[in-house]
């Protein structure tokens, strides 16, 4: 070791460690130097770059969410107005390198890269002597000897997300992990089994088939999944601008009854909605597909929705825009899971007859392996940490980044979580009085929603009303100004982090939003609203009475 850099500790200088520097950590940076200008602080990012894993993944991405949704809402570029071309060519969506530039340009815009400390990698994190800093390891890998050095710290961060690292698992047969394969596929005319029913195993699937690569590609699913394409049925614009407040104030037991029917009711009936709710054309996939295929991609969309594991907002839903096609027209096989570890054997998928063959590669996409535990070796957990991003006992260590939307996007749910931990820090507003009685609550309707997850390794919300409960803890709330006619358009726009902004001090572009809600689905959730009333009282009528009040 080449030694310990321990500041002066001074409380005129204290010092804030952010580990990780992609999306995540350069907006906890950005509020860390607004809210915190008289500390030191350092953001550490292992890499050479300050894009994150998505800032230019392979050839041909597009991001599931929209521009609109993605972007910051402190340096917001993009309106919630759709583009006039067709829809295959995606401009309302970040593609190739476009979120890596907008990344480039905030930090630039703000500042920050003077903080980031590029290259250098954090091995370990514990306790200082004295229990109320933590001391960093340090490597930088720029370094051949790959000696490392301490610094301490009064306060950390950790960014590094949820994609850190993927995976593994036992098996004799040639492995490829999703990471492999951020670039050019490097494989063709191979026999491939793809592992998992996330949003990267549908996307790997989906790219491994194109018929460019010749492979035989296998999907291996233990229950059904939800595939929705980026842009919706309905009107044909980006899902992302019919999500609004309106709906999501409606109660989400309410929501999941009825978005589950009219989710099937859509793809069994699907010529009577775009009658109703005509779209601003075609999609080009859907031209390139026969009858047949065109049947065969809506009985696959109907049996993955059925034999899905959980109510439709209660799971991760998968964006794509290709991957149904590509079951259609056959060129990717949905199989159920292997029989043993040797993945020569396959049950069938929702009563299918199982199958047998040899494949030549298989990749996992079964998740990540949380980071964090190995960084403070196993002295934190991430079950201890309140909303995944406030940890119970010590006040001087936060997560962002870890939340995991089941609808929605990661960069939008950091940013909220990095103004409530900053401000936190800052000592702006205070950590909750009650924060042990509050993790464990909180757990308990976790563990009684997300039934299908395991939450002691994963935090999944819903994207809004998490990032409406983060603003309700420091204060804030929706700011309509004094027209009740602006609160009403709040309610019927696209659902956006930019309401909580005054609208005089927003750009023009996301001031007044359109909306693309049809008003007769408008004037349906209006009508809900009533039952949604009685059904929370019913609810909290309910909880009196069995905690015997």
């Amino acid at each position: 070791m080449n030694g310990v850099f321990n500041a002066t500790h001074e409380k005129s200088r204290r010092r804030l460690a952010i580990i990780g520097c992609g999306s995540s950590g350069l907006i906890t940076l950005k509020y860390a130097r607004d809210f915190l200008p008289d500390w030191e602080i350092h953001c550490f990012e292992a890499s050479g770059e300050i894009t994150g894993c998505w800032g230019d993944p392979y050839p041909g991405f597009v991001s599931t969410s929209t521009k609109f949704t993605t972007q910051f809402g402190c340096f917001p570029k993009y309106s919630a107005h759709t583009n006039s071309a067709s829809t295959c060519e995606k401009n309302e969506f970040f593609q190739g390198d476009e979120y890596g530039q907008y990344l480039l340009e905030f930090a630039d815009h703000f500042k920050l890269k003077q903080h980031i400390r590029l290259h250098t990698r954090v091995e370990q994190i514990g306790p200082v002597e004295d229990g109320d800093r933590w001391r960093l390891t340090l490597v930088d890998n720029l370094e051949s000897t790959n000696q490392d050095s301490s610094e301490d710290f009064d306060h950390v961060i950790v960014c590094t997300g949820l994609a850190a690292a993927p995976k593994k698992i036992d098996s004799t047969i040639p492995q490829l992990t999703p990471a492999d394969l951020h670039g050019p596929i490097p494989i063709s005319e191979k026999r491939v089994v793809v592992l998992g029913g996330g949003e990267s195993a549908v996307d790997l699937a989906d790219r491994l088939s194109k018929p460019q690569h010749k492979n035989e590609v296998y999907l291996s699913l233990r229950s059904g999944i939800r595939v929705s394409p980026r842009y919706h049925p309905v009107r044909g614009v980006p899902s992302d601008f019919l999500r609004n407040r309106l709906m999501l104030s409606i109660h989400e037991d309410l929501r999941n009854w009825i978005g589950q029917r009219f989710v099937e009711a859509r793809i069994r009936h699907q010529w009577v909605f775009e009658r109703i709710f005509p779209s601003r054309g075609k999609r080009q996939s859907e031209s390139d597909l026969d009858k047949l295929a065109i049947e065969s991609r809506k009985q696959w969309d109907y049996r993955l929705t059925r034999h899905a594991k959980d109510d439709l907002f209660n799971m991760f839903h998968n964006k794509s825009d290709g991957f149904l096609d590509s079951v259609a027209m056959g060129r990717i096989k949905i199989i159920g899971a292997p029989k043993d570890n040797n993945f020569n054997s396959f049950e069938g998928f929702s009563g299918d007859a199982g199958v047998s063959f040899k494949p030549d590669f298989v990749i996992p996409s079964i998740g990540y392996r949380m980071q964090l535990q190995h960084l403070f070796r196993g002295m934190l957990a991430f079950s201890d940490f309140f909303l995944g991003c406030c940890h119970v006992t010590r006040a001087n260590v936060h997560l962002v980044g870890f939340a995991r939307p089941v609808i929605g996007n990661i960069p939008t749910i950091s940013e909220m979580q990095a103004r409530y931990v900053c401000k936190m820090i800052a000592g702006l507003i205070s950590r909750p009085e009650s924060i042990v009685a509050d993790h464990a609550n909180d757990l308990e309707a976790q563990q009684a929603r997300y039934q299908a997850f395991q939450i002691t390794n994963v935090y999944p919300v819903e994207m809004f009303p998490y990032c409406d409960r983060l603003a309700g803890l420091m204060g804030e709330s929706l700011k309509g100004g004094r027209s009740i006619l602006t609160w009403c358009r709040q309610q019927l726009e696209p659902a956006t982090t930019l309401h909580y902004q005054p609208p005089e001090k927003l750009p023009a572009q996301v001031r007044q939003l359109p909306i693309y809600l049809p008003f007769l689905l408008i004037a349906v959730l209006i009508a809900i609203k009533p039952i949604d009333w009685c059904y929370r009282l019913w609810l909290r009528l309910v909880a009196k009475r069995s905690s015997g009040l």
